[in-house]
């Protein structure tokens, strides 16, 4: 039969009863006596204590204190306790208290520990809670040890000073035990929640006003068709929101996108060959579902492998057959191997919730139940990844290998936390794919999906100027001259452009117009785009470490999807990441960039031939991109291709101007599920998910096709 828990406050109360004991006796004058009942009480508490392996700072207090009252009094005769006594209690309490707090460890935290679950011991707010309710004791005691003192120098006011005061005083100490638990966690929560959606204060527009006639007026203005921008976009259309989308380029996905060569025989993809955030769980697969287009898409499989030195590794499909292949490889980490990608799994996993939406807590209860439903994700967060491989491995070789899908994310991984790579580790566990037909496939299917749900889409359209009254937003100037007004502005675009180019430095508080000037771009890539006449021996994605130290990328989607190349023949691209300020000094205006990006294409060519000798031999084209190339396509400044960050992170959805939100990779991470949590996220902010504006006329279903205009050539970069 299970017992009752005795409550902390009511602990507390209990490790008070050898003090009022003694407190009742004396003050009869029994003191001898009320110090043996007062140890007696002590004594049980504290073998009580022992006994349940939950020792407690006050019953050691206690008890010590009473030994030595004992000691000094009945032993050695002393009268130092009979005349300070009083004093002396509290002054034994206050420097339990102020100790307490010195050591970071209160003692009301002691107690608080054992109503809640071992998950909240360490969250600040548990701690923060014990510390004010500790630190309200500690001024307490202390004030009746000064009460003590006053008694002493005015005995006419004994009964006053040394007894009434100091018990009315505890009324306050143990209405705050008992109440503030329960109002400030909750308090503080909701400021944090409110600081994070809404860091500068302001609150959404309302849209159950009439919706906008005009064609020039719309709900919701995006800049930037790339995914964070067209999730956001396709969602508030659904959702009834008149949405305008503005694209200064020909085609829609930013990075995501494909071209074609030689009389389209040859698909390449620009930038992403490998999307996570598609297993049954994953945001990318929600968003489709959600727009109804998951069947209007194929994704395929896209095997991994990894080379380093003589180490070569083909990555099983199922995570527990890779972490096996790994034991193999590394016997003597095979528990460590077992237990770390089981933490990494249960992190994944308490990431999103079942429907595949970021698992972020919108309101206190939430926040207060998070510790308990996400306790993997709490214990890991804000902890380096590196550092968790450290606690896990000691060989280097192993930690190398885990380190190879970083470069999805930065080229510096000591600046990655856990729960930055945790989605990273979804190509693990879910798998990584391939859109049929192209990357830009996804999209376009995003794109028809917006057009079909009523949002209006503007290619080769360029924003000069986001319009900006009195500190709020209120729609876009195009480079045509064009002008549409909205109730709210999202930029895809790179914030550093965002805000010095679109918006205006003018427009922003000091503090923040000086954390947009310490942006700084991410890492750049340069690659090399070869359309081979033979099938090579690797992996579709294969990650290769050269002799030489440079981690070479290799993707060959035509392995899972034929329709790319012709029959026997491979597209494949070469990567390598490209740090900065190295990649800002790609300039396509320089005489000397054609022969620049040459020499740089047979560089990474003749480091890829240390895996695939002779592959020189069997190209049939070749092209190259560099920085420069990715800022002639995306605008990102010296060829970023995470985004811009600052140095305490990225930057949050809302921004000082009011209705201008940011969406992208500069606001989450980069990749495709990055950035359509971005997008979503961003949407459920003006539009939460599961309602719709109050616009009667907008209550529409989907209309399909819509003859969205097909991804055309890309000119030579």
């Amino acid at each position: 039969m299970n017992r009752k828990r005795i409550p902390s406050t009511a602990w507390i109360f209990i490790a008070f009863i050898p003090w009022i004991a003694y407190w009742v006796l004396a003050g009869m004058g029994w003191v001898l006596p009320g110090v043996i009942a007062a140890l007696i009480g002590a004594l049980g508490l504290n073998l009580y204590r022992l006994r349940t392996g939950n020792p407690k700072l006050m019953d050691g207090v206690t008890l010590a204190f009473f030994a030595l009252h004992l000691l000094f009094t009945g032993g050695l005769g002393s009268r130092l306790f009979l005349i300070y006594g009083g004093g002396l209690v509290y002054l034994a309490l206050a420097l339990m208290a102020w100790g307490s707090l010195a050591a970071r460890t209160p003692f009301t935290y002691q107690y608080a520990r054992d109503d809640w679950p071992r998950e909240y011991w360490q969250h600040p707010l548990f701690r923060r809670t014990n510390e004010i309710i500790t630190l309200a004791w500690a001024v307490i005691f202390t004030l009746g040890v000064a009460l003590n003192a006053a008694a002493l120098k005015w005995p006419a006011y004994k009964i006053t000073l040394a007894m009434v005061i100091p018990a009315i005083l505890l009324v306050p100490g143990v209405l705050l035990s008992l109440y503030l638990p329960r109002w400030f966690p909750r308090h503080a929560l909701a400021r944090e929640i409110e600081r994070r959606d809404r860091p500068f204060g302001w609150r959404p527009p309302r849209f159950s006003q009439e919706p906008p006639t005009a064609s020039d007026e719309f709900d919701v203005i995006v800049i930037g068709a790339g995914m964070g921008g067209l999730t956001a976009a396709a969602l508030l259309a659904k959702r009834g929101l008149k949405t305008l989308v503005v694209e200064q380029a020909h085609y829609v996905g930013g990075f995501c996108a494909h071209f074609h060569r030689l009389y389209r025989r040859y698909t390449f993809d620009i930038g992403v060959h490998d999307i996570s955030g598609l297993g049954p769980r994953g945001p990318v697969r929600h968003l489709l579902r959600e727009l109804g287009i998951e069947a209007r898409l194929e994704f395929l499989r896209m095997p991994h492998e990894y080379i380093l030195g003589d180490l070569r590794l083909r990555v099983p499909e199922d995570a527990d057959a890779f972490v096996e292949e790994l034991a193999a490889r590394f016997p003597t980490e095979r528990d460590a191997l077992r237990a770390f990608f089981a933490e990494m799994r249960h992190v994944y996993r308490e990431m999103y919730t079942d429907d595949g939406r970021p698992d972020i807590p919108t309101d206190p209860e939430a926040m207060l139940r998070y510790p308990l439903t996400h306790p993997h994700l709490l214990r890991w967060r804000g902890r380096s990844y590196l550092g968790m491989l450290d606690a896990y491995f000691t060989d280097e070789r192993l930690k190398g290998l885990l380190r190879m899908l970083t470069a999805y994310q930065t080229d510096r991984p000591e600046t990655l936390t856990v729960m930055q790579m945790a989605p990273i580790f979804g190509y693990y566990f879910d798998g990584g794919f391939y859109p049929k037909g192209g990357s830009g496939r996804l999209p376009q299917a995003v794109a028809e999906a917006f057009q079909a749900y009523g949002g209006t889409l503007l290619l080769r359209k360029r924003v000069e100027q986001i319009l900006v009254k009195e500190g709020t937003a209120y729609g876009v100037r195009l480079a045509d001259g064009g002008t549409f007004r909205a109730r709210a502005v999202l930029s895809n675009a790179d914030p550093g452009v965002t805000f010095r180019e679109l918006v205006g430095l003018e427009h922003l508080p000091q503090d923040y117009a000086a954390l947009v000037q310490a942006l700084q771009p991410t890492v750049s890539i340069f690659a090399v785009f070869l359309a081979l006449d033979y099938d090579p021996p690797i992996a579709p994605i294969t990650m290769y470490r050269a002799p030489d130290g440079t981690e070479v990328g290799f993707a060959v989607p035509s392995k899972v999807d034929p329709t790319l190349a012709p029959p026997g023949h491979h597209v494949m691209t070469l990567m390598t990441l490209v740090p900065q300020p190295e990649a800002a000094t790609w300039n396509r205006k320089a005489p000397d960039y054609k022969a620049r990006k040459a020499a740089m294409a047979d560089r990474l060519v003749r480091r890829a031939e240390g895996l695939l000798p002779g592959l020189r031999d069997h190209i049939v084209t070749r092209d190259a991109a560099t920085p420069a190339t990715v800022t002639r396509y995306t605008g990102h400044p010296a060829g970023a291709i995470y985004g811009s960050v600052h140095p305490g992170g990225r930057l949050p959805l809302q921004t000082p101007i009011r209705h201008l939100y940011l969406v992208g990779a500069s606001t989450q991470s980069g990749g495709v599920e990055a950035v359509v949590i971005s997008g979503r996220r961003v949407a459920d902010m003006l539009i939460p998910e599961g309602e719709r504006a109050t616009y009667p006329s907008k209550a529409r279903r989907a209309t399909y096709p819509f003859p969205l205009r097909k991804m055309g050539r890309i000119s030579r970069p």
